[in-house]
């Protein structure tokens, strides 16, 4: 059933279910950012972060808070002459 999430994008809409004694509970919401848990694969330990797809940034991100480093899509010129594949 959750297999159909990875294709979300900001403004869709979604049912939340919930089953309750009386039968299923639905809420309808709206998409506001996406988050992605990130592993690193060109370190030699276990890293991962949580980043705000929407922003861009690590997430929780504070508007405070001025990260020098975003993420960004790696191009694959940039997979190939990094070696990462």
């Amino acid at each position: 059933m959750a297999d159909n999430l990875h294709d979300l994008r900001m403004g869709d809409i979604v049912i939340r279910e919930m089953g309750t004694e009386g039968g299923v509970e639905h809420h309808l919401g709206e998409v506001l950012s996406i988050r992605a848990r990130v592993r690193y694969v060109d370190v030699e330990y276990r890293w991962a972060e949580w980043w705000d797809l929407t922003t861009a940034t690590l997430w929780p991100f504070r508007p405070e808070d001025v990260p020098e480093y975003r993420l960004r899509r790696a191009s694959p010129d940039e997979i190939g002459r990094l070696g990462l594949r």
